[in-house]
């Protein structure tokens, strides 16, 4: 081991007034824990997006507070509200009604038409569409605005398949059953079959197969009539009725039909063709027709006064 010779130039050197004392480099502990905390990205976001948003939030609700700034607020909204919506772009003078029959059009237009002119803004479309579907006859409606301020409203209607005489007059009836509407003239719905009487609107099945096998005589063919709610009458033109049973109506029809065929019933002077019980038919006709019918063999004719 080395004696350190030199020893004592150095222990003067760090006595002497001259020694210079060297900066710690390391930061102060509370730089440290800054430093530590700015690389937390929560606590970036807070410092730039929290604390300007809430400063704002603070003004916001210091300028709300007051009486006089919330009305100044809301009257600002209003005329900007009310110079948008009183623009002629959005002013519609028009009321289309397209799908639609001239009764349901007139109902459309009765209820919507005095609202025009008005903006687009004001009027409740989705109400407007709730009250149309709302129509019996209606399926489906849409209400829409376009441009060239016109307010156009497209039905599709449901399609009747009956009319029917009941207590309350003419309806039309569709395929399910449901009354539609009221009409005021067979006349105006000629090409839809006619049916009556108490719970006719219920039994519509039967009355579609009577009316496939009553085909060939489609031509005579002038409506049904429930009776009782249990069968079917055919009434035919010039006042001449079919009675039909409550089981098996089409067989008995068709077989109807092809007796008419074969022994000219239809053209005959017959009021009434009953065959409720079809093993043993009946038919009622004016004295002044008996003779001419008693040659028709297995049928048991009965007379009736005018």
């Amino acid at each position: 081991m080395r004696p350190m010779k030199n020893l004592s130039k150095y222990t003067d050197l760090l006595r002497g007034d001259e020694v210079a004392l060297a900066a710690d480099p390391a930061p102060s502990l509370l730089s440290y824990r800054m430093q530590r905390l700015w690389l937390t990205p929560l606590f970036r976001i807070l410092v730039r997006v929290g604390l300007p948003t809430f400063g704002v939030l603070v003004l916001i609700m210091m300028f709300l507070t007051e009486a006089e700034n919330r009305d100044y607020l809301l009257d600002v909204v209003r005329e900007a509200q009310a110079s948008v919506q009183n623009q002629p772009v959005h002013q519609l003078q028009t009321l289309t009604v397209e799908g639609a029959s001239p009764t349901i059009q007139n109902q459309i237009r009765a209820k919507f038409g005095s609202l025009l002119p008005t903006s687009a803004f004001e009027l409740d479309l989705k109400s407007m569409r709730v009250w149309i579907e709302a129509i019996p006859s209606v399926q489906h409606a849409s209400v829409i605005t376009s441009t060239g301020g016109l307010l156009a409203v497209q039905v599709t209607e449901i399609q009747p398949e009956f009319i029917w005489r009941s207590f309350e007059g003419l309806q039309l009836i569709s395929s399910d059953g449901k009354k539609l509407r009221q009409v005021s003239q067979r006349a105006d719905f000629s090409n839809l079959p006619l049916i009556a009487g108490e719970g006719a609107s219920e039994s519509l099945s039967e009355a579609r197969a009577l009316l496939a096998t009553a085909a060939p005589i489609s031509d005579r063919l002038r409506g049904l009539v429930r009776i009782g709610e249990r069968r079917w009458d055919l009434v035919l033109l010039d006042g001449q009725t079919i009675a039909l049973p409550e089981a098996n109506p089409e067989q008995v029809l068709a077989q109807v039909i092809v007796l008419s065929a074969a022994q000219d019933l239809f053209e005959r002077d017959i009021l009434l063709m009953d065959f409720r019980n079809p093993r043993r038919p009946t038919l009622r006709l004016r004295p002044q027709a008996l003779a001419g019918l008693k040659q028709v063999k297995g049928v048991i004719f009965s007379e009736i006064t005018k």
